[in-house]
């Protein structure tokens, strides 16, 4: 039995992550000169409906206080595209039942279809000032009140930051044993190169800017997001990240497809470890949304990115991984209720790098929930938020990596993660997590496991 020392193991960049349920609408383009928009409905199908809205609208003349026939009339009305047919019917069941919350609620989102966006406001602070509005009609109103206020100023800035402190049992990533089998002899590990459990201190942030273009339908959009840690006892995992997008964000209900958009963009980051340089990235992507509804949304992400890892003396071998990364990335988020979100994700990768024995394919998937309750501390009444989400992962390696086995390397990674979320005021909450992660492999090195709890304040602006 020989003692080795391998290269320092951090966990990095593990893909464990529930994406977070979209809590804003989608923002609708600057009215044009023709207010209606193209059909929502099929040929065949807008053919039945104007069969349909022919009947309402006699229906209608004959009962103009027939509220039942009105909401249908404008239903279908939004389908075929009429937005100002559905708009009037609606303004003239007003006369017969003023006031009606649910009749100021759809008028608002006509009119936000529709990009006149004060009007919008108007109705839908009207359908929230009267009392015993539902609490579900309040939060859709907000959503949209929200999206109104970015859209207005022609800039939209938003983001957060969390600072906290985290416990890992396995803070390096290590085997879960101190004993490797390498091409058929057992070694024994060198104290560095075991798991390690070590609490650090970490800060995150992450901001969006929206800025609206000349171009009807065209936004332009900077994301950044970074995130540093730093370890009580492994100074060597001392982490710094930095990423950041830019590009165009098109609109496509002018072509038919609304609630759809298509965002391009460019992609930059870089990475730190122990104060040494340890990845730089550039590459692009697109993204193609869909928004059926406030409740929902579904996204179809392409990207490539361009990695070079840089060697160090703790990493003398680093450089090996460079290489071309491409994603393809297919994922859903739904309200199930008012109280409840679900989301969905399945991710293909392939990692072309400089030897064949860091080249992989990648299939992982992300599913999750999330529950909103009653506070049941009296002084804490904002509601509070429960997120519980699980991940599997299977990397496969083109070939075998020569210092430790004659067969390429198959691992699988699972994970779970529970987040408690408490809010203290309007924009400030401590967030409490814990998770567990396991990995398989038929090579020693990458079996490992790891438990964390971490607590923190995040500050959203």
């Amino acid at each position: 039995m020989k003692m080795i020392s391998r290269g320092r193991r951090p966990a990095l960049f593990a893909v464990f992550a529930l994406l977070a349920v979209a809590s804003t609408v989608h923002v609708a383009s600057a009215a044009s000169d023709d207010r209606n928009r193209p059909p929502r409905a099929s040929a065949g199908e807008v053919v039945k409906i104007e069969e349909r809205r022919t009947a309402l609208f006699q229906v209608m003349l004959d009962h103009p206080d027939n509220l039942d026939a009105a909401f249908e009339y404008a239903a279908l009305s939004s389908q075929v595209g009429d937005l100002e047919g559905a708009i009037a019917t609606l303004e003239r069941m007003l006369i017969f039942a003023p006031g009606l919350p649910r009749l100021q609620l759809e008028l608002g989102v006509l009119y936000f279809r529709l990009g006149a966006y004060e009007a919008a406001r108007g109705y839908f602070e009207a359908a929230v000032a009267a009392p015993n509005v539902p609490a579900e009609v309040r939060q859709k109103v907000a959503t949209y009140l929200e999206a109104i206020d970015q859209k207005s100023d022609g800039i939209g800035f938003s983001g957060s930051y969390t600072i906290g402190t985290r416990y890992q049992t396995n803070a390096n990533g290590g085997p879960t044993s101190s004993l490797v089998n390498l091409r058929g002899l057992n070694y024994e590990l060198s104290e560095d190169a075991r798991s390690s459990p070590d609490v650090n201190l970490f800060a995150s942030g992450e901001f969006r800017s929206v800025f609206d273009l000349p171009a009807q339908g065209v936004e332009f959009k900077l994301n950044g997001q970074g995130h540093t840690e730093f370890y009580r006892d492994r100074s060597d995992l001392n982490l710094g990240l930095l990423e950041m997008t830019a590009g165009p964000s098109f609109d496509l209900n002018r072509f038919g497809l609304e609630g759809y958009s298509l965002d391009l963009y460019g992609v930059g980051a870089g990475a730190v470890l122990s104060g040494e340089p340890f990845l730089g990235s550039y590459g692009g992507g697109a993204l193609l949304g869909a928004r059926p509804s406030t409740d929902a949304y579904y996204g179809l992400r392409g990207e490539y990115r361009r990695e070079t890892f840089f060697n160090s003396d703790d990493h003398p071998t680093m450089a090996e991984k460079s290489g071309d990364h491409f994603q393809v990335q297919m994922a859903a988020t739904y309200r199930l209720s008012p109280s409840v979100s679900a989301g969905l994700a399945g991710i293909a990768d392939r990692f072309n790098a400089e030897v064949a024995y860091n080249t992989y394919w990648q299939l992982g998937g992300v599913a999750g929930l999330s529950f909103d309750y009653a506070s049941p501390i009296e002084a804490l009444p904002g509601a509070w938020n429960l997120a519980l989400s699980s991940q599997l992962s299977r990397r496969v390696y083109d070939a075998a990596d020569p210092m430790v086995s004659t067969d390429s390397q198959d691992t699988i990674k699972w994970g779970v993660n529970l987040i408690q979320t408490i809010p203290i005021e309007t924009d400030l909450a401590a967030q409490l997590q814990a998770g567990y992660q396991h990995a398989w492999s038929n090579y020693d090195t990458s079996k490992s496991d790891n438990f964390f709890l971490s607590i923190g304040l995040k500050k959203v602006f």
